[in-house]
């Protein structure tokens, strides 16, 4: 049974993989531990991450109308595969709740401190559960227009923040970080945000050409990198070594903008970026727990548990920090270790047991 029957071609996957790449990326610096040496992190982090996405694509196209929950079924039998699904929607359901805390956070603490934040999370999810309820090929139309604003958004932040470029802060290269430091780093930017691209393994058998798979995923993850990488450069180059000690480096580096005292406060854009991207990513995980939760259930429509889901992860969102010190603590030394289950090792599993066993998927 068949509870989302819209199919979306490679290139809104494309657009909607850079915009979940992209994602809380463009407030949160998962290089802050590298320093000056993070945009060689990120590269190498996407290399990383590149071989967890070969692992989901190869997933995919082995079982190419299934999704990850169908998949585990097939693998593993109905029993322990629907408890591997339950653990993946765990996950898709807690990641969900942390980068709706980062955007609550955010809006919270810098842009309306006197707003509550359960307003920010509240509005997000309304607006999320819309688009979940509307289907994948609402959200992949969307993904296009927000993913092009925001790639033009980040191109001329950056032009215009050259002026305050320093580009002797990119060195010396790997001088001044420690080997542990260098490595953390990778592994912190290869679980976030690459390695949660194993999400799209719920979203793989809507595309409508399976056999562009590998090639959508690669351009998706390099140009999602690339953004990635010339954000890293602008904040490095602007702020040098202040860098690690902001928060939200990309908006401190673009507030800092001010061309002729006419062009000044674009940190806007930076907050348009993260509302944008912000909403690809909830709306993602969000439509990957309905859609997971229903098929659990056995239920002939995801939409009526978009709303509890929603509910629910507002209140986790909001119970599992006592402050944006505490999210920021998760995110940078416990979630990487948390995450790679999820990521790589479960996903590996699957691959290996479906190959001895010989299960494949049946097209049509």
């Amino acid at each position: 049974m068949k509870l989302e029957g819209g199919k979306i071609p490679a290139n809104q996957l494309v657009f909607l993989i850079i915009g979940f790449i992209y994602g809380t990326v463009v407030i949160i610096n998962p290089g802050r531990a590298a320093g000056n040496d993070a945009w060689l992190a990120f590269i190498v982090s996407m290399l990383v991450g590149l071989c967890f996405a070969a692992i989901y694509v190869i997933l995919a196209q082995r079982f190419q109308t299934k999704n990850l929950l169908e998949i585990n079924d097939l693998v593993f039998g109905p029993y322990l595969g629907k408890l591997i699904s339950l653990v993946y929607l765990w996950y898709f359901f807690h990641l969900g709740a942390i980068v709706l805390r980062n955007f609550g956070d955010f809006l919270a603490g810098i842009i309306f401190p006197e707003t509550p934040i359960s307003v920010f999370l509240i509005t997000m999810v309304l607006i999320c559960a819309s688009a979940v309820r509307n289907g994948i090929e609402v959200i992949g139309r969307t993904s296009i227009i927000l993913t092009i604003i925001t790639t033009i958004i980040l191109v001329l932040t950056s032009l215009l923040s050259i002026p305050l470029m320093d580009f002797n802060n990119l060195l010396p290269i790997l001088q001044t970080t420690k080997l542990k430091e260098f490595l953390t780093t990778v592994l912190i930017s290869a679980t976030f945000p690459f390695g949660e691209t194993v999400v799209f393994l719920m979203i793989f058998s809507t595309v409508n050409n399976p056999k562009k798979l590998k090639l959508t995923t690669l351009i998706a993850f390099l140009f999602g990198g690339g953004l990635l990488l010339i954000q890293a450069i602008r904040n490095i180059a602007v702020l040098g070594t202040l860098m690690d000690i902001y928060t939200y480096p990309s908006y401190t580096a673009v507030r800092a903008v001010n061309i002729f005292e006419v062009i000044t406060r674009i940190e806007i854009l930076v907050v348009i970026n993260f509302l944008t991207m912000g909403f690809i990513k909830v709306t993602v995980l969000y439509y990957a727990v309905s859609l997971g939760t229903a098929q659990l259930l056995k239920l002939k429509s995801y939409l009526p548990v978009v709303l509890p889901i929603g509910i629910l992860m507002i209140c986790l969102s909001l119970l599992q920090f006592e402050s944006s010190f505490e999210n920021s603590y998760f995110t940078y030394t416990i979630y990487p270790f948390y995450a790679l289950p999820f990521q790589i090792f479960l996903p590996l599993l699957t691959l290996l047991v479906a190959i001895i066993r010989g299960k494949k998927g049946v097209p049509g």
